[in-house]
């Protein structure tokens, strides 16, 4: 059976409107802002300078500073640079780079994906284009990345991001805590659409009063998906359109019962007791290990040891509802580089470095050998119990396939990776891009509306039915008519360029 991208709970991080002043760049000799107090330039006739890269981290790390001078060391070896690595809370990253684009700032490196859209911010002129960066100084990386991430990452035939490689499908479902499904016995081959769940959160609910029995917190930056094959989730806009799979026509769907009725499914379950009573409010970092269920969208190979990492050491069963699919290439994870970049030829140099140098992309993402982790047989690490350094999210700073494996990942985990990438089935309207600069007021005042409410509805804090009358009706105050009236213009140029509608 074949699994299409659905919005279940249907929230959304809704891109706030983003600023962004106007800078120029400066020639590989190290013009720009030096990070030395000497411009003593290097073998390659490279002055020093300092670079800025914002990332976000679920938690930061004690330990940054000392990873950042071990990686200072390999950099500025490398290409005579330095960077100051400014890594941002997730729940906070949008708000953090909103402002900071706003106030014209001077820095290098952004990551850029599913929580700030590189389309949108081209249209604010935040970020520049790459090409030719990319041949002068990545040639590595150009070649390394498929051509159908750079077609996703192009903006009016030009490259606007760096894609992180990593899976580029989604297979969505349930993460359930091992010994609960033990000691519950939980059937998962039974469980094949959301729905199915509920008799086990029911008997946790019931007999585990210090667990939360549904993990969805207001302030994830996850989209979970229901089983439903009905619909393809049409990419590049506010995740509230769809085009029915057996629609010949690919007429849009706007806010589609089946998606409202997701909504009124988190309602339920918060009045139920499945959902933590301040879910909105709290972070699911604070309730490691005591999750019984949580939603995931990328149920990828190795996903168990990932999230047992992160949980408390915590072991996971999956429950896949989908098949994997894809939208050809979504721009999810990703770094770009400022319009306002000092140095743009020596951070697209850095960039490369990460995505090329092993040593330097563990040493982000994993810290010190012998001090945050231990090397094990083959490519194996372990964090050390005490470590205080341990993001757990590889995929933010660049391609998982130069990754370390941790324990409980299959060693072909990449190989597998990248079959999924070329098999999984394509959205047919996947490549899609919106302009949204004839509608930006529109799209600021929408994401302001859906900011008021978008947390309690996620969480079912907020009743739906009575909820939805009242923000229907701020939209439409807000210009949601003009704003739906653009999209389908463009989407209907877009059907007819593709050759999928005369």
């Amino acid at each position: 059976m074949k699994k299409k991208w659905f919005g279940v709970l249907a929230f959304i991080l809704l891109a706030a409107t983003v600023l962004a002043g106007c800078g120029g760049g400066k020639s590989a000799d190290g013009g720009g802002e030096s990070a030395g107090s000497t411009d003593v330039k290097n073998e390659s006739g490279l002055k020093p300078v300092e670079l800025t890269w914002y990332y976000p981290l679920s938690q930061l790390q004690p330990d940054q500073q000392k990873v950042q001078d071990e990686v200072n060391k390999i950099v500025k070896e490398k290409i005579n640079a330095t960077v100051k690595l400014m890594p941002v809370s997730i729940g906070d990253y949008v708000q953090k780079m909103n402002t900071v684009l706003a106030a014209g700032e001077k820095f290098d490196i952004l990551w850029t994906g599913y929580m700030l859209k590189p389309e949108e911010l081209v249209r604010k002129g935040a970020i520049q284009p790459l090409d030719d960066l990319l041949n002068q100084y990545a040639p590595e990386l150009k070649s390394d990345v498929p051509q159908v991430m750079w077609d996703g990452l192009s903006v009016d035939g030009k490259i606007y991001g760096i894609p992180n490689q990593q899976i580029n499908g989604s297979r969505y479902g349930f993460i359930v805590l091992k010994e609960l499904a033990d000691k519950y016995k939980l059937d998962t081959t039974k469980i094949k659409k959301i729905e199915d769940i509920e008799p086990f959160l029911k008997q946790i609910k019931d007999n585990e009063p210090d667990m939360i029995p549904f993990g969805i917190f207001g302030n994830d930056f996850i989209n979970p998906q229901v089983h439903d094959d009905k619909y393809w989730i049409v990419p590049g806009l506010d995740d509230h359109f769809y085009i029915k799979t057996d629609d010949p026509t690919y007429t849009l769907q706007r806010y589609p019962e089946e998606e409202l009725n997701n909504f009124r499914l988190a309602s339920k379950w918060y009045k139920e007791g499945y959902i933590y009573k301040d879910a909105a409010t709290v972070k699911s970092a604070d309730f490691k290990g005591k999750i019984a269920v949580d939603y995931h969208i990328v149920l990828k190979p190795g996903v168990e040891a990932e999230i047992k990492a992160r949980n408390g050491g915590h072991d996971v069963v999956i429950i896949p509802l989908s098949d994997w699919f894809s939208n050809g290439y979504s721009a999810t994870t990703n770094q770009s580089i400022s319009r306002t970049s000092p140095n743009p030829d020596r951070a697209m140099m850095l960039l490369n470095l990460v995505n090329t140098d092993k040593e330097l992309y563990n040493l982000l993402c994993n810290g010190l050998e012998g001090v945050h982790y231990e090397k094990q047989s083959g490519e194996y690490i372990s964090a050390l119990p005490d470590s205080r350094y341990k993001p757990n999210m590889d995929w933010v700073f660049g391609s998982v396939f130069n990754s370390y494996l941790k324990e409980g990942q299959p060693e072909n985990v990449w190989e597998e990776t990248k079959k999924i990438n070329e098999t999984a089935e394509i959205n047919p309207v996947g490549a899609f891009k919106f302009n949204s600069e004839p509608v930006s007021t529109e799209i600021a005042n929408l994401n302001a509306v859906w900011g008021e409410y978008k947390r309690g509805l996620v969480t079912g804090t907020l009743d739906f039915d009575e909820t939805w009358p009242v923000l229907y009706g701020k939209l439409k105050e807000a210009g949601e008519d003009k704003y739906v009236e653009e999209v389908k213009r463009q989407f209907e140029q877009f059907l007819k360029d593709k050759g999928l509608k005369k």
